[in-house]
């Protein structure tokens, strides 16, 4: 945390700025429940809220274009680790891409739900 008049560092909960003296405004916690979702559309938030009822249970959710683009489509939700192993794994096994395109299918929308709730980008 930094001093909005003097920029030097302050620990972490203090009122005043030991440098200069200036008030150090309060830091703002992440939002939690349903505001914490909504820089994402309409459809993940209504997603995540329903994952957010039982949130140490893995769940699962159909998600057409995980499953027809898989590796493409946890690039593009920011998960470069898992679309690397899923395409990795699809090009060294010539069998199994339809068993990784199920798995994308079912788990992909709680894959990305770790991601934006959690920061995890593996399992």
């Amino acid at each position: 945390m930094y001093c909005p008049q003097c920029g030097k560092d302050v620990a972490e909960g203090a009122q005043f700025c030991p440098h200069c003296g200036a008030a150090v405004p309060p830091t703002v916690p992440p939002p939690r429940g349903a505001d914490r979702f909504a820089y994402l559309p309409e459809y993940w938030r209504t997603v995540f809220g329903k994952f957010d009822q039982t949130p140490a249970r893995m769940q699962t959710r159909w998600n057409w274009p995980a499953f027809f683009f898989g590796p493409f489509w946890y690039l593009v939700k920011g998960m470069p680790v898992k679309g690397a192993l899923y395409l990795l794994i699809v090009v060294g096994t010539a069998g199994f891409g339809l068993f990784l395109a199920v798995y994308a299918g079912l788990y992909g929308a709680w894959d990305y739900y770790l991601k934006e709730a959690r920061g995890k980008q593996l399992w």
